[in-house]
Order: C-alpha cells, then structure tokens, then sequence
C-alpha cells in the first residue's frame, strides 16, 4: 500500500537554499520569492528526501490519513 504523506514549508526558516527542489524536484518546487511548495500528489520517498536535503529544518512532513508529524 502506498503511504499518502504532505509537506508542510514553515517559509519564516525557508532561507531558499532550494535543496529540497534539487533533491526531489517531483516533489518540490521554488516559487517567485524562492520559497519551496510541495506537490500535493508527490511520492512519499520524494518528500522526505527533500525535506532531509534541507538544511534549516524548514520542511515537516505529515502522514495524510492520521496526521501524525513523520519528519523530522
């Protein structure tokens, strides 16, 4: 069964390195204002490595069904 995971980008820690983008770029992009979105339907591996590649800790990724907090 595939894990249905959300990211969730606090942009006040975001400071654009765009780690997470080069890391996962299926799973996060960079806006105008270089703050990161995560794909809604991105693929659970996708999302954590990019919110692993982020150096600031700016990225928490959520399990979708219980919303229990799985990174970090």
């Amino acid at each position: 069964m595939k894990r249905l995971l959300r990211a969730e980008i606090d942009r006040a820690l975001c400071v654009g390195t765009s780690n997470c983008a080069e890391a996962a770029p299926e799973a996060y992009e960079m806006d105008e204002d270089c703050v990161p979105h995560a794909g809604a339907e991105a693929d659970a591996a996708a999302l954590l490595a990019g919110a692993e590649a982020c150096p600031v800790g700016a990225i928490r990724v959520f399990d979708r069904g219980s919303g229990e907090q799985v990174y970090p």
